[in-house]
């Protein structure tokens, strides 16, 4: 469970690469309901264009051989679900398809010598069984299994969110829509309380990229009205074509202490056959302002990745989880040797408006392991702009306005010393 990077970026071999900020929810149409069935269609299709100036810091000619100063891409999904009244539960069945298309150069590199930017892929492809009436005594409690190609997370998804892979000859590497796993198979009990999954599953590497099973364990706990949920997980990894098995442990909390205030974080640890140790954690306050005008909610950041972390199959969930940065986290870094402050501020002017402003600041934390010549572990400052605007309920647009400032390190690594500006419109419709 790796993603392939572009070799001359591949500062850690098969971890991980960046795939996109943001993919489409599909809307369900039902067109079926009936005698204990019920069909539904799924269709949504989304279109970005991206605008930049001076990328990978002016070098990018001589650092990725591309011109990426203006790129587009295409998706869309399709396809249906099924649910049928059985052995006093519901069987489900859902299979997609994604297909996706990139017109110029990005950002990541990976699509340099290639002319054609396409491919049309299965994504969701699964069945599986539920019930509510369950034997464990917990409130609202839902036992499932299912097997195939599905979603699923981990916590905010700093480990586990995203088993596709964008980009290169399948188009799509920002809007990131393949997020499956593969060869899987996956246990829940889900209640108001407890969540506990068992789980087996495969990456869903592009053509060439390194593939990975994963085998594990993961359980939430709330903690009642108290405010207090924790976390933890337990996966061992097995990456294909390797002997670099990891043991990974994952541990998480958050506490609503009093009124707005939010704190939280998370550590893993791995621990590779190969004498990999790895630790990842981040550290987080939020504050949201009750009964205020458009709605603010401010917080601090901070988070911490080793030069020896496998970021594993980690994906977005929010801004900022797990790409940190519109730039930065979706081209140049990934969560490997890196440390970062982040500081949000977020509002809301209408019930279909929300603006966030960013301000990161990222340090490398082995400058030496990073990339040859590279010895200052200052990489850059990151000022990003979102605007989301749910317009109707089929369509959603999203405006990114960006700028990384390169440190030290970054201009050591790219040989660029010109500060990186970045604009995206983001279009997507659903049925």
């Amino acid at each position: 469970m790796f993603r392939g990077v572009k070799p001359r970026l591949a500062r850690v071999g098969v971890f991980a690469a960046m795939t996109s900020f943001a993919s489409g929810a599909l809307a369900d149409y039902e067109i079926y309901n009936a005698n204990d069935i019920k069909l539904d269609l799924e269709f949504t299709v989304m279109g970005a264009q991206f605008g930049q100036d001076a990328p990978w810091f002016g070098e990018q000619h001589s650092f990725l051989n591309v011109s990426a100063n203006h790129w587009s891409e295409f998706g869309t999904e399709f396809g249906g679900k099924l649910e049928s009244q059985l052995w006093g539960g519901t069987l489900f069945a859902e299979t997609t398809g994604i297909y996706t298309r990139s017109s110029g150069d990005d950002s990541s590199g990976v699509t340099e010598g290639l002319g054609h930017e396409s491919e049309t892929t299965l994504e969701q492809a699964h069945i599986g069984w539920k019930t509510d009436d369950t034997w464990t005594g917990l409130e609202k409690s839902t036992f499932s299994v299912q097997l195939g190609r599905f979603d699923y997370s981990i916590g905010t998804g700093m480990i586990v969110n995203d088993g596709g892979s964008d980009g290169g000859d399948r188009g799509g590497w920002y809007i990131g829509m393949r997020k499956t796993f593969q060869n899987g198979a996956l246990i829940s009990l889900d209640s108001e309380d407890l969540d506990v999954q068992v789980f087996r599953f495969k990456n869903n590497p592009r053509r060439g990229g390194p593939q990975g099973e994963a085998r594990g364990i993961n359980t939430d706990y709330k903690f009642g009205d108290s405010g207090v949920s924790v976390g933890a997980s337990y996966l061992r990894v097995y990456p294909e074509g390797s002997e670099a098995d990891a043991d990974v442990y994952d541990g998480r909390a958050a506490w609503n202490v009093i009124g707005g205030l939010t704190l939280s974080g998370e550590y893993a640890y791995e621990d590779g056959s190969n004498g990999l140790n790895g630790k990842g954690y981040y550290g987080q306050a939020e504050y949201a302002f009750d009964g205020v005008a458009w709605k603010p909610t401010f917080s601090y950041r901070y988070a911490l990745f080793n030069d020896e972390f496998n970021p594993l199959a980690y994906g977005y969930t929010d801004y900022g989880y797990w790409f940190q940065g519109e730039i930065a986290g979706n081209y140049p870094l990934f969560n490997n040797n890196l440390k970062s402050d982040m500081v949000r501020a977020k509002v809301q002017p209408t019930d279909t408006i929300t603006m966030n402003l960013f301000y990161y600041k990222f340090y490398l934390d082995n400058p030496s392991s990073f990339a040859p010549g590279v010895t200052s572990d200052d990489f850059g400052d990151e000022v990003d702009l979102t605007f989301d605007w749910q317009a109707t309920d089929r369509l959603y647009v999203i405006v990114v306005l960006a700028q990384l400032n390169p440190g030290n390190g970054a201009e050591q690594w790219t040989g660029g010393n010109q500060d990186w500006k970045y604009a995206m419109l983001n279009v997507s419709f659903t049925l």
